[in-house]
């Protein structure tokens, strides 16, 4: 999955979680005005059920994409097993994704690795485009 493929479907649910949540705002606000408070609690409970949903999926998307971005950085990822809280079993489809300290980990792992390729190449970058520098102006001199 690339970084491209990842941000469009992230982005798609996020915009149905946004179209479900006001959806089910307004059911709670028809609710409330019909029946009062106890029937908006109960509409609410029915239909947070597809916010849950949608949430499950997108800590699905963010989890496959990390562990992505990890594997092809070779950097370890978290070892499935709910007993260090990195990982949790999906109420809705039984796979497993990160939980926010897992994701926070696998990211702080990512980023520390980025992070020491810039430094690594930083130097060479600067070398680079001093050589560019000379030779355009060795090129002005000569043509001067």
């Amino acid at each position: 999955m690339n970084h491209f493929s990842y941000r469009k479907a992230l982005y798609k649910l996020n915009r149905e979680r946004q179209k479900a949540s006001e959806a089910l705002s307004k059911l709670v606000e028809e609710a409330r005005k019909k029946g009062g408070e106890a029937k908006a609690q109960e509409v609410y409970q029915n239909g947070s059920f597809d916010l849950d949903m949608i949430d499950d999926k997108i800590l699905g998307l963010v989890s496959r994409y990390l562990v992505y971005k990890a594997n092809k950085r070779f950097l370890p990822v978290p070892s499935l097993s709910e007993e260090d809280e990195l990982w949790e079993r999906s109420n809705f489809t039984g796979r497993y994704h990160l939980t926010g300290k897992g994701i926070t980990q696998v990211r702080k792992m990512i980023r520390s690795d980025t992070k020491e390729t810039i430094e690594i190449l930083s130097p060479y970058v600067g070398i680079l485009f001093g050589l560019i520098g000379a030779i355009t102006g060795l090129i002005a001199v000569i043509k001067g």
